[in-house]
């Protein structure tokens, strides 16, 4: 279960903006009415409710069987802090430094 699919929301939402999103859905399939679609709403608002949840979310919802949770730990670090490519001069003294193996 995609729970961003679910609300109708984007991967980026907020929380004021998940909340509003789930109050509103909880509004038009209210439990006895329609309890399969109340309960899958549920589901999607705790899967991703806060930000802790939500890194908890990316991370685990990612692992297939081959995968382990490490796979997917590093995978999310990657994506979530982009790193700054190396200065010139960086560049320059590790080319010096192989030429001269």
């Amino acid at each position: 279960m995609n729970p961003y699919l679910v609300l109708g929301l984007p991967p980026d939402a907020d929380d004021q903006r998940i909340r509003q999103v789930y109050l509103d859905a909880v509004k038009a399939a209210p439990p006895d009415h329609e309890p399969e679609r109340f309960q899958a709403v549920s589901q999607a608002y705790e899967a991703i409710k806060d930000a802790d949840q939500r890194i908890r979310h990316q991370l685990f919802s990612q692992t297939s069987e081959s995968a382990s949770p490490m796979d997917a730990f590093l995978d999310f670090a990657r994506l979530q802090a982009p790193r700054q490519p190396p200065a010139f001069e960086t560049l320059k003294t590790f080319l010096r430094d192989c030429a001269r193996l």
